[in-house]
């Protein structure tokens, strides 16, 4: 049968191209026989076709020396298991790496349940495994945004202690390659966009956001450590795939890359703005907005105002401010100067602005000039102007002047709201507050408005906010 395929072949190139052609094809014909079997064996080998890797066993993947939570006396009374969502292994694609920091397993465990977080495996000092033996098809949450992919282990102590503590991470080691063997989930912590991996939470927080504080758990040395002995592979946080590319919640910008994706289309001297119809806006003889104290900006489409955020520019100084909403392509739709100028930045306060990420839709952007907020309680004449210009836009919008529903973009709000809720900052700390609080409410207060404290901001407690309403994360 073989024999008769080869005539075939032979008596078909023959007939279409002739006898020199032939006389090619014999010789072609073998070498590309064996150019197919190599690319077969190369893409075997580098495990390209997914069809030739090992299908996960699930039921018998399972950490060998692992004791259940259930069975230490220090934990019997906490109900964990009771935090657990019940989840298909095969959503599982990644490690999320934690420390304990100074905390042992009785207390990290109490405090996870009364904030009503959990976490998998968990390695002590002295190399002993505790955890949920069912941790394949229990999600936890831990780090939301990833908790479903997950695999949470957190080791007890700081990168630090386990430098030196070399059987403890040795018994990391061998968890973290097993798991990462039997469930092919890559050595590696280059793309936590897709979800596939091994990861700090710190790694993860950046990312996807869902966090109490920014400290640095699960460490980043810690992971490069653990990678090398395992033969995976360690990126650096700028070497992170797509990390200058939108879509994190903690921003980290690249100064070449903006200055070469920065193409003004609008603003200072490339369009004309049009009159203005605020009073406590500052005109020209005619009545326009003054040209040298205008952004340039891209144009990124109209918006219906709904709510009006409150920045500070953390610089004391309008033109200098003005230089840096440039340098990095954001734009605001108002900036008041110290001296309790205001003036308006973009074409028309309809211009959709670029300053607090899921707000810049719907909300009027106001930047006060200001290095924090201990300087603008010191400029009344400034204080005046934010007061007559949140009167004033709110009136002519129809804004409540309120600031409890931010995720109804129905009210007043400082940046920090936002960005405890959105993220989208290159600058996100829980503690930090943009204008400042104290300021958010003097300026409600003062104009019949009503300030609600963080407690009572509408949904703070759920899981929905880039930075959570909690007192402990493991």
């Amino acid at each position: 049968m073989r024999e008769n395929f080869k005539k075939r072949f032979r008596d078909r190139i023959k007939g279409v191209y002739g006898s020199k052609s032939l006389f090619l094809a014999l010789i072609l014909n073998p070498l590309c026989q064996n150019l197919v079997k190599l690319s077969l064996i190369f893409l075997i080998s580098t495990g390209c076709i997914g069809i030739f890797r090992k299908a996960p066993d699930y039921p018998s993947i399972q950490i060998k020396g692992l004791v259940s939570y259930n069975e230490l006396e220090s934990t019997r009374n906490v109900k964990w298991n009771l935090l657990s969502k019940v989840r298909d292994p095969k959503s599982i694609t990644a490690i999320v790496l934690h420390n304990s920091g100074k905390r042992k397993l009785p207390e990290l465990l109490r405090l996870s349940v009364e904030n009503q977080f959990m976490f998998h495996i968990y390695v002590d000092s002295d190399g002993n495994i505790y955890g949920d033996p069912n941790f394949l098809n229990h999600e936890w949450s831990a780090a939301p945004g990833i908790d479903l992919e997950s695999i949470h282990l957190v080791y007890e102590g700081t990168q630090e202690t386990l430098y030196n503590n070399r059987k403890q991470r040795g018994v990391l080691n061998q968890i973290i390659s097993y798991l990462t063997d039997e469930l092919n989930i890559p050595k590696s912590n280059y793309d936590v966009i897709s979800k596939k991996g091994v990861f700090t939470h710190n790694q993860t927080k950046r990312r996807f956001g869902g966090f109490v504080d920014f400290s640095p758990c699960g460490s980043e040395l810690a992971l490069k450590q653990i990678l090398s002995e395992i033969d995976g592979e360690f990126f650096e946080e700028d070497d992170w795939k797509d990390r200058f590319v939108t879509g994190w919640v903690l921003k980290k910008e690249n100064k070449e890359i903006l200055k070469e994706t920065f193409k003004p289309t609008n603003g200072r001297g490339i369009t004309k703005a049009e009159k203005i119809n605020i009073a406590s806006l500052e005109k020209d003889e005619k009545g326009f907005p003054p040209e040298d104290y205008r952004v340039k900006y891209i144009f990124r489409g109209k918006i219906k105002p709904s709510c009006v955020v409150l920045h500070y520019t953390a610089i004391s100084e309008y033109f200098k401010s003005l230089r840096t909403l440039e340098a990095r392509n954001l734009t605001a739709s108002i900036m008041v100067d110290n001296n309790g100028k205001a003036y308006q930045l973009v074409d028309v306060l309809e211009d959709r602005a670029a300053a607090a990420t899921g707000t810049n839709d719907n909300c009027i952007q106001i930047e006060i000039v200001a290095k924090d907020t201990d300087e603008l309680f010191k400029q009344p004449d400034q204080i005046k102007t934010v007061k007559d210009l949140v009167i004033q836009l709110t009136t002519k919008y129809k804004i409540p002047l309120s600031n409890e529903k931010l995720e109804d973009l129905t009210g007043v709000f400082s940046h920090t709201q936002a960005k405890k809720k959105w993220g989208g900052s290159i600058f996100l700390n829980a503690k930090d507050f943009d204008p400042g609080e104290e300021y958010m409410e003097m300026i409600l207060n003062s104009v019949g408005g009503k300030y609600y404290s963080e407690p009572e901001w509408k949904n703070r407690k759920s899981i929905d906010w880039a930075i959570l309403f909690r007192n402990f994360q493991p």
